[in-house]
């Protein structure tokens, strides 16, 4: 079904469908019956082909956090097939560079800083690693914040109606006498941090809350999404992101 409003028209039935979440590949799709958006390459764009019936011209436009290789690795495959790629964390930064739009899809960029500026993410020798966040419209969808490989989100956001959000460690599955444990914590967010960042967005309006980036080592899946369910008051669906998930992000009944 086609809806028209003005001279546009878009489809309906959107939804997300998880094609990798961790360290062995990043790769989410938002799709409905005429467009798609592709959060994060770390995955080879085959993957995301067979997941669209091989339908890639309604791919509108492929965005990535940052550059490590779980979450940009496979950009170029994108490019080399002409599909626009935006990545707003290569310094340097524009403003300018920080909103574009594809199709009906409006995305905003925004910066994970700390107050002195400091990027709260890291390579792996310690150096920062820029890396944004998202906050993506849809006439169908509404409005998604998407945040990852950041020790904590400092932006509040106004009736927002689903979060994507790490949810990467607890210290209670922490092995502490792992060399360099706190080195490979660094720069990724705790489920403590990330059920404040829900709390604090939670409104009537919030439909989704996906968890994603979990540790294969340092997290419960179950645990964690029931920690999540206890902490949304308004009764918002709760998922664990991994490989197949699909989730239902119309805006409607709202």
């Amino acid at each position: 079904m086609l809806v028209q409003i003005g001279s546009e028209e878009w489809g309906k039935n959107m939804r997300l469908k998880v094609l990798g979440s961790g360290s062995s590949g990043n790769c989410y799709m938002l799709e409905n019956d005429k467009e798609a958006l592709i959060i994060e390459a770390g995955l080879p764009f085959m993957e995301v082909k067979k997941a669209l019936d091989f339908n890639v011209m309604k791919i509108k436009a492929v965005i990535t956090t940052h550059f490590h290789t779980d979450h940009s690795l496979y950009s170029l495959q994108y490019v080399q097939a002409g599909i626009p790629v935006f990545e707003p964390c290569r310094p340097p930064i524009k403003d300018s560079e920080m909103r574009f739009r594809k199709g009906n899809f409006d995305i905003r960029a925004f910066e994970n800083r700390d107050k002195s500026g400091r990027w709260l993410h890291n390579n792996g020798d310690g150096s920062e690693c820029p890396c944004v966040g998202f906050y993506i419209t849809h006439p169908d969808m509404g409005s998604l914040v998407y945040a990852t490989d950041t020790e904590y989100v400092k932006w509040r956001f106004k009736d927002i109606n689903h979060i994507m959000v790490e949810a990467n460690y607890d210290m209670q599955f922490v092995n502490r006498e792992e060399p360099n444990y706190e080195h490979r914590l660094r720069g990724h967010m705790s489920l403590p941090t990330a059920l404040d960042f829900i709390s604090t967005n939670d409104n009537p309006a919030l439909r989704n809350v996906v968890l994603i980036h979990l540790s294969d080592k340092s997290a419960d899946s179950a645990l964690f999404k029931q920690k999540t369910e206890e902490t949304v008051k308004y009764g918002a669906n709760v998922y664990i992101a991994e490989k197949g998930l699909e989730v239902d992000m119309n805006l409607c009944p709202f």
